[in-house]
């Protein structure tokens, strides 16, 4: 049989200064949020620093030419953790996340059209595993693939039209087999052929 809570205020009472600490702790963990365009800010030997103290926290910085605003997470003064790039409707184009200053983890962006742009991953600055790249049409543009050390193993090219144009493969010696390039004929109009003579 449940007892029923003689002191429910008190209950109350702790589970809300719990929750307060809880979320207080959430909020210092990510540190504070500065405008790019405070003057307090300074770059010096590869870290950012604020009123002279390695900076902790996101620095957010608004490119009007590009109508987006960037989000870049540091610690110590080094990129470490999330950067996001976002168009004026919220939009996400770019996520990207860093470890120590080090490109680190999957790194992806989007045209405004919401289709893929980019994929790539990293492990600590060096890319493994694969990389694409699209045109805004959701045609591939680029493939790579990399060895865990990264190492380039695979990389194609294909032109707009969805044709690939270069495909080579890397051996352990690093000489490549495969077709390096070439340039491809784009099929002649129906109404061209008449005039060719």
């Amino acid at each position: 049989m449940a007892t029923k809570d003689q002191y429910p205020i008190r209950s109350f009472l702790i589970t809300l200064l719990n929750f307060l600490i809880v979320v207080s702790l959430i909020h210092c963990q990510g540190g504070r949020t500065i405008e790019s365009t405070d003057p307090d800010i300074a770059l010096f030997q590869g870290r950012i620093f604020y009123k002279a103290e390695p900076f902790d926290g996101t620095i957010k910085q608004e490119i009007p030419a590009l109508a987006e605003v960037q989000f870049t997470h540091y610690k110590t003064g080094l990129e470490d953790g999330e950067y996001t790039a976002r168009n004026q409707s919220g939009q996400i184009l770019e996520q990207r996340y860093f470890k120590e200053g080090q490109k680190h983890g999957i790194h992806r962006s989007w045209f405004p059209n919401g289709s893929n742009k980019q994929y790539a991953e990293f492990n600590e600055g060096t890319y493994i595993n694969d990389r694409w790249e699209w045109y805004d049409n959701d045609k591939p543009s680029l493939y790579e693939k990399f060895d865990s050390n990264g190492r380039l193993i695979v990389s194609k090219k294909w032109n707009r039209n969805g044709q690939i144009y270069m495909n080579i493969v890397f051996t352990d010696n690093g000489s490549s087999v495969g077709m390096p390039g070439s340039k491809i004929c784009e099929p002649i109009k129906k109404q061209d052929r008449r005039n060719v003579n």
